[in-house]
């Protein structure tokens, strides 16, 4: 009895101090707090499929408009909540030198190694010295460079379905865009990042789309354990992703390289560019930056610049290969869905954007080519409103590394501790109506010429800001784009019977899509030839 009663005991006593004690967290450092839950923390509604993460974070965002930051729970962690543009801007940019790490809270490390040795993951000096290394492997030029195997893909794609609305004599074709775009987009990544040829709409079971299927489709469940029971993920080796498409991309990328290495074959890829900087032959090779770049790209920090030289060991080489597939095939093709729904629901917007495709086109030789389409503003418009309302980035995080103090209010200091994991809001940042006006409104003239001086770049996050902003913001804004411009020059989309009006995120998932899928119809434009 004795036996069990100290069993008992010392089950409540662990259940107490991993349930219960972090959340006195704040309060006992006398710092405002919202209220949380023993292991989803400010998540609950979330965790049981009531509410999605942007719904959440706008109750957060609201729970104290007075204050610059407070406490909140992730999970079962303690993380603090940063709503003041400026101290946003002071961590993620002024003072970088004591935020520069990720937290583990979205990939845990010691499960993968390809995953703990991404960009995304890395940290402290690790991170510095990759991040300079890959930089100039997403300039313009290294992008114009790849983007004929981008344009390739995306009229292979285009003629797929010209071809399947003549087959259904000139009735508009019902699909869904989640479905679709994720097709184009494992293609795109699979010949721009690992060299290989794949036609997903025709092949509709291929390894590499299966793969990207497991890679994207995140689980909060297994989020929900990384971050609670990180001991228990790693024992199982359970992390945010499954193992199986991380090593089936391992393997591809480094045989494909050991065959271009041996064979001394060129492609101008991505995995190219991981064979220069391997090899120390990647340089910087832009002088000047486009001016047409796009709004919502990012500038490489000068910050990070260094002129170390790196080993690049096959978990290297294979864990960037990883997060270029993990950014351009779930990311994209996001975006891509909720730009072209938004295209569908208001036809007004779309008109106007094929008008003047067409004229920039026709003033280019009818050719599309990056230096082309980054002439097409009113499609940058609509891509920098698509990211603003429909972030697929719900939220950013950043680790403190060395104590910094910051003001909750006026007159009201704290200290952070080493290991504090802090949080920015971007969803809700988007669609506060003090920085966006009818933030609802699908608008794209907030980014035209004569308004896009107006917008405070803290408010306007889709691919984060300072050092450790995106490294892929331009590769991803030119594949979705491309895919939009081809869209629209050979179809009319219009919503369907399927179609959800007004669009309503989903709660069931981690990711940024909506309740019943992107259900849309495509009518065929005039004199539309396959190519």
């Amino acid at each position: 009895m004795l036996i069990i009663a100290l069993v008992i005991l010392t089950i409540i006593v662990a259940c107490y101090w991993y349930l219960v004690a972090p959340l006195s967290h704040w309060e006992k450092r006398g710092i405002p707090y919202v209220k949380g839950y023993p292991i989803v923390g400010n998540f609950f509604w979330h965790a049981i499929k009531k509410t999605s993460i942007g719904d959440d974070l706008m109750t957060l965002y609201h729970a104290y408009p007075e204050k610059k930051c407070y406490g909140m729970f992730l999970f079962g962690r303690p993380a603090i909540f940063v709503r003041d543009l400026d101290l946003i801007k002071n961590v993620l940019i002024k003072n970088f030198d004591h935020f520069g790490d990720h937290s583990d809270s979205i990939f845990l490390n010691g499960i993968n190694p390809v995953v703990d040795r991404n960009l995304f993951s890395l940290t402290g000096n690790d991170w510095r010295d990759m991040r300079t290394t890959l930089s100039p492997a997403f300039t313009g030029s290294k992008m114009r460079g790849m983007f004929q195997l981008m344009a390739d893909a995306g009229e292979n794609f285009v003629n797929y379905f010209i071809n399947e609305a003549k087959k259904n004599g000139g009735k508009p074709l019902n699909v869904e865009l989640k479905e679709i775009f994720t097709r184009l987009t494992n293609d795109v990544i699979a010949t721009t990042a690992f060299g290989i040829k794949i036609d997903s709409l025709r092949d509709r079971n291929n390894d590499f789309y299966r793969m990207g299927g497991m890679v994207s489709n995140f689980s909060t469940w297994r989020w929900l354990l990384s971050n609670f029971l990180p001991h228990v993920a790693r024992f199982f080796r359970i992390g945010l992703i499954p193992n199986e498409p991380i090593d089936y991309l391992r393997k591809i990328a480094l045989e494909t390289i050991n065959i271009r290495e041996r064979d001394n074959i060129y492609r101008p890829d991505m995995l190219q560019l991981l064979i220069e900087a391997k090899n120390g032959l990647l340089k910087q090779t832009d002088t000047n930056e486009e001016i047409n770049k796009g709004f919502a790209a990012v500038e490489e920090s000068k910050l990070v610049q260094t002129n170390k030289k790196i080993h690049l060991g096959e978990d290297d080489l294979a864990a960037q290969a990883f997060v270029f597939f993990l950014g351009g095939f779930e990311t994209v093709s996001a975006g891509l869905c909720f730009a072209v729904y938004e295209l569908a629901l208001n036809p007004d917007i779309q008109q106007r954007l094929y008008e003047e495709n067409e004229k920039i086109l026709n003033e280019n030789n009818g050719k599309l080519t990056y230096d082309v389409l980054n002439k097409m503003k009113y499609l940058d418009m609509i891509m920098s409103e698509t990211l603003r309302k429909w972030t697929i980035a719900a939220f950013l995080e950043r680790m403190c590394i060395k104590p910094y103090t910051v003001e909750v209010e006026k007159g009201k200091n704290i200290t952070l501790e080493k290991g504090t994991v802090l949080f920015f809001p971007v969803w809700a940042l988007h669609r506060n109506p003090e920085y966006y006006p009818n933030p609802e409104k699908f608008d794209p003239e907030r980014f035209s010429d004569e308004n896009k001086d107006k917008i405070n770049p803290t408010t306007y996050l889709p691919f984060g800001t300072g050092p450790r902003n995106c490294i892929g913001s331009r590769f991803a804004l030119m594949e979705a784009k491309m895919a939009v411009f081809y869209m629209v020059k050979y179809f009319e989309i219009i919503p369907n019977e399927k179609s959800m009006i007004p669009p309503k995120v989903t709660t069931k998932s981690v990711n940024t899509t909506l309740e019943n899928g992107f259900h849309v119809a495509l009518k065929l434009r005039e004199h539309c030839d396959i190519k």
